[in-house]
């Protein structure tokens, strides 16, 4: 989460915070039947590409379906490089060993049945925001009012291995597993997760399945969906929803070519 959106999110989720962003839905929830392992189905395929998507997030505007989301085994695989270098590369921190990453793994799967959001997406989101890295940086608000710790850099969250020049090697797996909570069921603070934002997205008539995890990335990356309903624009990283279109697709160490944040 970049420091440039912080101060408009905050604003925004003091207004319209859930009170209980872990709810789930008794059926309709959209991240849909859960299969015979416990979590959803998985499709293989997919290529380590990358296309600019823009427009709504719908596949009219051409944006993927989850039927083109690939396998989570082939994401986690395809990932492996990123996430065993990730610390070193963007914080400078010492890189993940095995043990982390299995741990990381584990946090995705278990916040994924406790949430009913799809194990694929906090995956990609994870990838997004810090490269899957545990020991990210927590970012702050100019004003100082917020805090964006851990993996998914979530909103006011309590968990993170590197934060105020700390940094903790080797990260406990308590802390991990907070990040992943903190980002996607919300936080104590009354920041939005991700689960609380699918959920609301999937009452939104004629939104689809994939175009809802598309609409809460955007959200919880700006703190709101431009009036216009084109994912591509507002505030924030205008990328963002596409880049995570992409990561569920396959892409991963292939050349980006989306252009909305040259301007």
């Amino acid at each position: 989460m970049t420091i440039s959106r912080l101060i408009l999110f905050a604003s925004l989720l003091t207004a319209s915070a859930s009170a209980s962003p872990l709810t789930k839905r008794a059926s309709d929830v959209v991240q849909g039947k859960l299969g015979s392992d416990g979590f959803w189905n998985d499709y293989d395929g997919g290529q380590d590409n990358y296309t600019m998507y823009t427009g709504d997030g719908s596949s009219k505007d051409g944006w993927p379906g989850q039927l083109s989301w690939i396998s989570f085994n082939d994401m986690w695989v395809a990932s492996s490089q990123v996430l065993s270098r990730s610390c070193n590369r963007l914080y400078n921190a010492p890189n993940m060993s095995d043990q982390e990453i299995q741990e990381l793994y584990g946090a995705i799967k278990q916040v994924s049945q406790e949430t009913r959001v799809d194990h694929r997406f906090i995956l990609a989101a994870a990838l997004q925001e810090t490269g899957g890295c545990v020991r990210a940086k927590t970012t702050v608000s100019p004003d100082g009012t917020v805090r964006n710790p851990g993996v998914l850099q979530s909103f006011n969250g309590t968990h993170s291995c590197n934060d105020n020049g700390k940094v903790q090697n080797p990260c406990p797996r308590d802390q991990i597993l907070g990040m992943i909570r903190d980002g996607v069921s919300g936080t104590a603070n009354g920041g939005h997760g991700f689960a609380s934002d699918i959920n609301a997205q999937a009452s939104v008539d004629n939104v689809e399945y994939a175009q809802a995890y598309y609409r809460a990335a955007r959200i919880y990356n700006s703190g709101e969906i431009d009036p216009s309903g084109d994912l591509g624009k507002g505030s924030a990283t205008h990328c963002y929803a596409s880049d995570i279109a992409n990561r569920l697709s396959g892409w991963t160490n292939a050349a980006k070519t989306c252009t909305l944040d040259d301007k």
